[in-house]
Formats: structure tokens, C-alpha cells, sequence
């Protein structure tokens, strides 16, 4: 495996979403303050958190997945095994890559979160949901506050 490539990158795939295709995507960010474990009890640890770590790949997969979908969708995840492996500091460039397969609705995905000197940070798999994005809106209860 390779090193990411610069912070806050974005390689994207071509159109068009089937069954059984595949699509492979990577983002690298430079883990910041509010990535680190500190912001979850973790006092002084400012090393990239879990939470941050299962965040950002999600939207990874988002943004990977944007340019294939349909007109009026949208994936919402719906299930994942993640194992966290080890730590980057802050200040660190992380890339965190995605395989996602089509399967009817649902998109299975694999990801690997790599740090700057290629050790693999964590790993797992990921399951989202293609949605119809005002159908599911429409069934969310109105905000309160």
C-alpha cells in the first residue's frame, strides 16, 4: 500500500451505478484537534479517534458514491465492523480507501484507513442503503428546539 498523497484529496469513479459493480474511491485528510480522541473523554490523547476514524469514512463513501447515483438518491449506512488498529497523530495525513460493491439496493463496502508511512490504521466493512432521498425525509419527525 501506498502513502496518501496530500491532504484532503478526492479520487472519484466514472457514472453510472449496476448491479454488481464496483467502485473505488480514496480521500486523505490531515487528522485535526477535533478528530483526536481527546473530544471523547480521552484527555491529552490527540491522536485520530475511533469515532472520527468511522466518520470520515462514511463520508468518504458518500462522496464516492454521489457521482454514481441516480437523480433524487442517496445512501444512508446501515451497518459496519470496523477494527481500529493503530494510531496517527494529529497533523498526520490519513487516507482512508473504499471498495464498494452494488448489491440491489444496498452497497457493500470494504475500507482501509492507511497513515503517512503506509501502516495500516484500521479496516473493515460497511453496508449502506440506496434511499430515495425525499422519501426518506419525508419519514424523518420534525426537528425539535
Amino acid at each position: 500500500m501506498t502513502a496518501p498523497t496530500g491532504p484532503d484529496s478526492v479520487t472519484a469513479p466514472a457514472a453510472g451505478m449496476g448491479e454488481g459493480r464496483r467502485v473505488e474511491g480514496e480521500r486523505t485528510r490531515v487528522v485535526r484537534e477535533d478528530d483526536c480522541a481527546t473530544r471523547w473523554g480521552n484527555e491529552g490523547l490527540m491522536v485520530l479517534s475511533t469515532p472520527a476514524m468511522l466518520g470520515l469514512m462514511e463520508q468518504t463513501c458518500v462522496e464516492v458514491l454521489a457521482p454514481v447515483l441516480a437523480a433524487g438518491e442517496m445512501t444512508v449506512g446501515v451497518g459496519v465492523t470496523l477494527t481500529h488498529a493503530a494510531a496517527a497523530g494529529c497533523g498526520e495525513p490519513v487516507a482512508y480507501r473504499v471498495a464498494l460493491t452494488v448489491v440491489g439496493r444496498d452497497v457493500d463496502v470494504d475500507f482501509t484507513v492507511v497513515g503517512p508511512t503506509g501502516t495500516v490504521l484500521g479496516h473493515g466493512s460497511h453496508r449502506r442503503r440506496v434511499v430515495d432521498r425525499a422519501a426518506f425525509l419525508r419519514r424523518l419527525p420534525p426537528p425539535t428546539g
